[in-house]
């Protein structure tokens, strides 16, 4: 008994001499069967780990991506973060694994590289972004393009994967679903293909007034994405216009309320309501019979003119405020047509209160098209031949019409020479896509503007409710006299190489200044203006043709006026 007790203890103290001689082994070293990245570290040091890290991050690896390889080291897409990891391993395993080794895989400690950027956007090439099934119309062909799948380059799980020994991986692409599924975009394609299947039967009163056509009902329709899906209608307005027509017998037209002036006053013509065809009826009438037996019972209703009767009276219009008058000057009889269909055009102008007046909006381009024939316009110190010219006639006469009334100016411009026949720095100069007129009706009431003209003299007469304002108004002396001297011009048009001088009257420039000042009726100053114009001398004009260069500064003449 004692001797077996004996040996036991020898065991025993032997093993743990082993154990102890196994500890000393293993100190400060990776235990047994620990592995990271794939590699046995079971013993390896410190420095070793880390040799072992860097190794590993200098290794390549191949991603595929379906169409294409790329052979890349894994440290351009993964930073192992050595010291880290190898705290790590070496903590990793128990006592016990010295006596019993077991495996045991240590997770690195891992990040991004600091170069993955590029790789990982040329890997992300490799996918396609969803694509959405759409619903087109081709005249009166529906087509449906369906929808495609997309798919985008997972770069978290990629990371993950390369974290490991493999030498190759499939680069992870996360699909991607496309906004508008083809059966989705089938179903819309349908409710069009019904809608404009086939004609469809216009009635009224009982009786077939024609029908509409596929191509018209095409014309009509409108497919629009709404969300995930389609919205197909056809459209009330569109559909109306061609309804209208197969009706006419029966459709009223309504009339605005109109402003007739008698004297100094004004009185309103009350509105009329007309019948006509109802675009909300119109729509749901057609869209019925599309689905049904293509007959659409249409209905007329009463419709309400623009301008209502209550709609004029609330614009307070009953009395004459400003007239203003210019005088025609020396004009041809073209420049006299330009000036009166100016004119016409602006007669009846109603601005509501809060509203700019714009002369280019209201006037309009002034073109053979329209009716305007050839007058003259100024362009430095020249008087050219120009369609539409005498606009500035209008123009100033509108001018003097809003300063007198006090409203706001917010945009004019003077003349280039001064013309005697207007007042002094009270011109406007207007030309289509240059400058404009423009003012703002700052009353609490609408202004109606009339016209009237001769051969010799226009007048615009504004129309309102006097709100007893009062105009005060200083022209200065005329300052900063300019004598004439050459100016300069390049004629585009003009024979190569001419030159020709164009006589001005010899006319000085000059400069000008009016002021104004508005009170309301209680005398308070509701603003002050500086209307400033400098007027250059009448000076002579040397034109020269293309090839040659002007000795001094010159403008170039429009090759169209």
């Amino acid at each position: 008994m004692k001797r077996g007790l004996a040996l036991l203890v020898v065991v025993l103290i032997a093993a743990l001499g082993a154990a102890a001689a196994r500890a000393w082994q293993f100190h400060a070293a990776a235990k047994p069967g620990v592995h990271v990245l794939g590699v046995d570290v079971g013993g390896e040091s410190r420095s070793d780990i880390v040799r072992d890290l860097n190794a590993w991050s200098r290794r390549y690896v191949t991603i595929h991506t379906g169409a294409r390889s790329y052979h890349v080291q894994r440290g351009w897409l993964v930073s192992v973060q050595t010291d880290a990891t190898a705290d790590r391993v070496l903590a990793a395993g128990s006592e016990l694994s010295l006596v019993m080794p077991s495996r045991v895989d240590v997770a690195p400690v891992v990040g991004r590289a600091g170069g993955a950027g590029n790789v990982l956007g040329e890997l992300a090439r490799a996918g396609r972004a969803a694509v959405p099934a759409t619903v087109e119309l081709h005249g009166t062909t529906v087509d449906v393009q369906p929808a495609r799948d997309g798919r985008r380059l997972d770069k978290g799980l990629l990371l993950r994967r390369l974290s490991g020994k493999a030498s190759a991986v499939n680069a992870p692409f996360r699909r991607l679903r496309p906004a508008v599924p083809t059966a989705v975009a089938e179903r819309a394609g349908q409710q069009a293909r019904t809608l404009i299947a086939q004609p469809v039967q216009i009635e009224y009163h009982g009786a077939r007034r024609g029908a509409l056509t596929p191509a018209q009902l095409a014309h009509a329709l409108r497919i629009t994405q709404d969300g995930d899906g389609f919205a197909v209608a056809l459209d009330a307005d569109t559909l109306a216009r061609a309804v209208r027509p197969r009706l006419g017998t029966w459709i009223q037209r309504a009339h605005n309320a109109q402003f007739a002036v008698a004297g100094d006053r004004v009185r309103v013509v009350p509105s009329r309501t007309g019948l006509d065809v109802a675009p909300a009826q119109v729509v749901r009438a057609v869209t019925a019979a599309a689905k049904g037996d293509r007959v659409a019972h249409i209905e007329l209703g009463s419709s309400q003119p623009d301008l209502t009767t209550a709609k004029a009276n609330a614009l307070g219009i009953d009395e004459k405020l400003v007239a203003f008058t210019t005088q025609m000057g020396e004009s041809s009889s073209n420049r006299i047509h330009n000036v009166h269909l100016m004119a016409d055009y602006i007669d009846g102008t109603v601005i509501q209160p809060g509203e700019t007046f714009s002369f280019n909006d209201v006037v309009g381009p002034r073109t053979e098209q329209r009716g305007f024939l050839e007058g003259q316009m100024i362009i430095g110190s020249l008087v050219l031949p120009s369609i539409g010219g005498g606009v500035c006639q209008t123009a100033t006469t509108l001018f003097n019409d809003a300063f007198e009334l006090g409203l706001p100016i917010l945009e004019r411009t003077n003349h280039n020479l001064y013309l005697a026949h207007y007042p002094l720095g009270r011109d406007a100069t207007v030309s289509w896509g240059g400058p404009d007129f423009q003012f703002k009706n700052d009353l609490r009431h609408g202004l109606l503007i009339k016209t009237s003209y001769t051969d010799a003299t226009l007048t615009f007469t504004f129309y309102g409710t006097d709100e007893h304002r009062r105009v005060v108004s200083h022209t200065s002396a005329q300052t900063k006299w300019t004598e004439p001297g050459m100016n300069y011009a390049v004629d585009p048009t003009a024979a190569r190489g001419s030159v020709r001088v164009v006589k001005g009257t010899g006319e000085k420039g000059f400069d000008i200044t009016v002021q104004r000042t508005v009170y309301d009726a209680s005398g308070r100053e509701l603003r002050h203006n500086v209307f400033q114009s400098h007027y250059i001398p009448d000076s002579p004009t040397t034109v020269y043709g293309p090839g040659k260069t002007p000795p001094g500064p010159y403008i170039v003449l429009p090759s169209t006026v």
